[in-house]
Formats: structure tokens, C-alpha cells, sequence
């Protein structure tokens, strides 16, 4: 009888044994508690952190150390095809207390279009003509794509420094040119929050850029 009691027994904890769900995913206990506390290989970082690095790398890289990324704003760069070859650019919001001196090593050419729009678009003497105006402290660098990594490229196609023009925030806009029978080409749309919205765009002909005022806001 001990051993009929014991055969009993072994058969009912096999079928509650097969009774049971089985999940393909269920881990032993210490390999689960191992897992959970073995630190992540090199975590992803948030997207706005990983753009963040990149365009401060790119703008030391292609500007020089001169430069630095706004942190101030809420956009800090917007990307379009400014000289419509078909290939994307980008405009970086950038502070510099001397943009001049750094652009024959890194070979980027200084506009004032601002100023010019006024007659005195001389960069060497207009770069003087922002410093008693926060507004106008921050410049634009645009870089021109070149090839399948545009504006990425270690060797882009041409490289801006925009200085004086006053904005709160930029973004990328579409404006209608003269000509007739042609398509609305991208501009940076310079927005002052507490004045008006103006135009800066590139002339790809005659190779330079142009501001123009645009709707005054309430």
C-alpha cells in the first residue's frame, strides 16, 4: 500500500504539472534576476540630445571653435534646400564674439544681407553695428550640401556666416520669386516675436544673399 500511495501521488503532480501554460519566454530565476541587473551596452540617447551633439560637432568642425551652438532658442537649426540644386542645406543659430578672423582658415564667406538691404553691408565694419543689440547677436551658418551626405559632408559644397539679422526664433519658409513660370524657392524665415517676420534667402545666380521685410504682427 506504500508504495501504490506513492504512485499515487507522483501521478498527480504530473498531470498538474502538464496542466500548467507553458511560455516560451519564462527564464530560471537567477538568469532573469541577472539580466535585470546587468547594465545596458551603450544606451540609446534621446534623438534632441543625439541631434544636439552632432550639429555642436559639425559647427566646431566646419566654423571653428569660435562658435557655438545657441542654447537659448527653442530651434537651434532648420534644414531645406537654400540654393535649389536638389540638395539639403542647413542654417545653425550661432553665437560669436568675433566672426571674421576664423573665415579664411575655414574658408566660409561673412554677409551682412541685413545691413546691405539698408546700404551698408560691409561685414568687416557692420559686424560692429550688433553688439548693443541682443537681437542681432546671433548668427546663422549655413552650410551647403554636397553629395549623398548634403549638409553632413566633410566637404561641403559652400559655407555662410549671416550676421545682424534680428530674430527671436528661424524657421524654413517658401517665397515666390520674380520670375515667372518658376517654383517658390526655400528661405529662412527670421521671426522677431515682438516686431515682424522677414525673408533671408540665397540669389543661387548671382551667388548672394538677400533680406527682405516681410508682414508686421499685432
Amino acid at each position: 500500500m506504500k508504495y501504490i500511495g506513492k504512485a499515487l501521488i507522483l501521478s498527480a503532480a504530473l498531470v498538474a504539472a502538464q496542466s500548467q501554460p507553458v511560455s516560451n519566454t519564462a527564464k530560471p530565476p537567477a538568469q532573469a534576476q541577472a539580466e535585470k541587473q546587468a547594465p545596458t551596452e551603450n544606451p540609446a540617447q534621446p534623438e534632441s540630445k543625439l541631434k544636439a551633439e552632432s550639429i555642436a560637432a559639425i559647427t566646431k568642425e566646419q566654423f571653428g571653435s569660435t562658435f557655438s551652438v545657441t542654447t537659448i532658442m527653442s530651434t537651434s537649426f532648420i534644414v531645406a534646400d537654400f540654393d535649389s540644386d536638389g540638395v539639403e542645406d542647413v542654417a545653425i543659430v550661432a553665437d560669436s564674439k568675433d566672426p571674421l578672423p576664423d573665415s579664411y582658415d575655414f574658408k566660409y564667406v561673412v554677409a551682412d544681407p541685413y545691413n546691405a538691404y539698408f546700404g551698408m553691408g560691409n561685414p568687416r565694419i557692420s559686424a560692429l553695428f550688433g553688439s548693443a543689440d541682443r537681437s542681432r547677436n546671433h548668427s546663422l551658418l549655413v552650410i551647403f550640401g554636397a553629395g549623398k551626405e548634403a549638409w553632413r559632408s566633410a566637404t561641403p559644397k559652400a559655407k555662410f556666416v549671416l550676421i545682424n539679422i534680428p530674430f527671436d526664433t528661424v524657421e524654413a519658409g517658401r517665397m515666390l520669386t520674380r520670375k515667372k513660370n518658376t517654383p517658390p524657392i526655400f528661405v529662412i524665415k527670421a521671426v522677431e516675436s515682438q516686431l515682424m517676420d522677414s525673408a533671408v534667402w540665397f540669389d543661387a545666380k548671382r551667388k548672394k544673399w538677400h533680406w527682405e521685410p516681410g508682414g508686421v504682427r499685432d
